[in-house]
């Protein structure tokens, strides 16, 4: 892959549609005019991260992404919790990006086009089937379908953007939903851990690292753009829904319909056809969004295959198409059976959406602020710290740590806002996630007193 083909194929992670008809309303909701502002100062955390995280790519040459930095940092029982914790937390974010993609169809199917109603799992598993057929293949047929779907999505957000522009709103075009003022004045915790969500994917970059070419440049430069692409589109898409709606009632409007925010802007600034191609480019953004996560997971799986940690069989390369093809079907089949369990729980789509989102996310916020860690102790322990500097290698890996920390606990706090459920379920599913991490360590320990050969390859390591 290009280095434009890597970062079309992380960036689709993000479904930038789905957070700017989805995410941003709740942002809104929570820090009404600020909440561009808020995106900002998530930006500037990643960013932070990105330095630590793109210096040790110098020092790791082979891909397996979080699990092979913990594994660098903290030792293999740290580096399996975390490998652990990687697949948990991408399974559930592709997964619950199906029954979202079914309920888009489902409405645009049956209220666009007057279908027949279909039981959202068919659309799931037709989304599924999708994807996997496209893993099967080479990674730049992925990384094609995946650009040509991000550049339709920010297509159709820059002609809202621009309309507004154009427009100034009902109050004029005004510099203050980007100061700190207008920010501090609302949730800002909340906020801030709905925005640091929206750019879960972009740390992916790493475990593509056999795949692109000049990986020494393109993984650290793929890295860092991602970020600042994600923070200024959806920050600008931000400012320019808080100026469609007036600073005054756009808090209001988000709260009343905050589903309906993006499309009802939509329709009053770019015109009925926009809208209803808004529902198509939703359904597009989220199988981007799925084929993303199954080709992130298949590669983790490949690692942890070829290490021996997981069945070898999981580690076996296409011998045409150079893909983890056997991994790819193993998630395949892993989302058929949680799809059909759901089903026979009768659980409703739309909340399965949430709940299943809410824990995959925060399992990635937890690994990201292991890998921070992580980060720091490799360096500290490590002669190449002095060549890459003191910034580079602790202070910047420091403040991420900090920030991240900071993250999580308002993660924790505020759980049963983020999966719309109880305070009892939420206390389990964050144990739940703990659990992971846990398991994982422990089958590391096993590892090492049982099978010390298979214990020395655990993170990809050169031993």
């Amino acid at each position: 892959m290009s280095m434009w083909e890597l970062l079309a194929t992380v960036l689709a992670f993000s479904a930038p549609v789905a957070v700017v008809s989805g995410f941003i309303p709740f942002v809104i909701l929570f820090d009404g005019p600020g909440a561009p502002a808020i995106f900002l100062c998530a930006m500037l955390l990643l960013l932070i991260f990105a330095v630590g995280f793109t210096t040790m790519t110098q020092y790791l040459p082979r891909p397996g992404g979080f699990y092979a930095y913990v594994t660098a940092g903290l030792g293999r029982v740290a580096g399996l919790g975390a490998a652990m914790l990687a697949i948990m937390g991408y399974l559930l974010l592709g997964f619950c990006t199906l029954p979202f993609f079914a309920v888009n169809v489902d409405a645009l199917v049956r209220g666009t086009m007057g279908g027949p109603p279909i039981p959202w799992f068919f659309y799931a598993a037709a989304c599924g089937a999708g994807s996997g057929i496209l893993c099967f293949f080479r990674i730049d047929l992925s990384a094609k379908v995946l650009t040509v779907a991000m550049a339709l999505e920010t297509l159709v957000v820059v002609i809202f953007d621009t309309a507004v522009l154009r427009n100034g709103g009902p109050e004029g075009i005004s510099l203050a939903p980007l100061g700190l003022t207008t920010m501090a004045a609302g949730s800002v915790g909340v906020s801030i851990l709905f925005a640091v969500t929206c750019f879960l994917g972009f740390e992916a970059t790493a475990i593509f690292r056999e795949e692109v070419r000049d990986p020494e440049r393109t993984v650290p430069r793929a890295t860092y753009l991602a970020v600042l692409l994600i923070g200024l589109f959806y920050a600008f898409s931000a400012w320019m829904t808080v100026s469609a709606f007036g600073m005054s009632q756009v808090k209001a409007m988000a709260t009343a319909n905050p589903a309906g925010l993006f499309p009802h802007g939509m329709e009053m600034y770019v015109g009925r056809i926009a809208s209803d191609a808004l529902h198509i480019l939703l359904a597009t953004s989220q199988f981007a969004a799925v084929l993303s996560a199954q080709n992130i997971l298949a590669r983790y799986g490949m690692s942890l295959g070829i290490d021996g940690v997981f069945p070898r069989v999981l580690g076996r390369v296409h011998p045409k198409h150079q893909s983890p093809y056997v991994a790819s079907a193993t998630v395949s089949l892993t989302w058929l059976a949680l799809g059909l369990i759901f089903v026979m729980l009768r659980t409703p789509p739309d909340l399965l959406y949430a709940r299943v989102a809410g824990v995959g996310g925060f399992a990635i916020l937890v690994l990201m602020l292991v890998t921070s860690g992580a980060i720091i102790a490799f360096f500290q322990r490590s002669d190449v710290s002095h060549a890459a500097g003191a910034a580079r290698t602790l202070l910047a890996p420091a403040i991420a740590t900090l920030g991240l920390a900071a993250v999580v606990y308002l993660a924790i706090a505020n759980f049963p806002l983020l999966i719309g459920g109880s305070q009892g379920e939420a206390n389990a599913l964050v144990a739940l996630t703990f659990c992971v991490f846990a398991a994982g360590a422990g089958y590391a320990a096993i590892l090492r007193t049982l099978k010390p050969g298979i214990y020395r390859n655990i993170g990809r390591q050169i031993v």
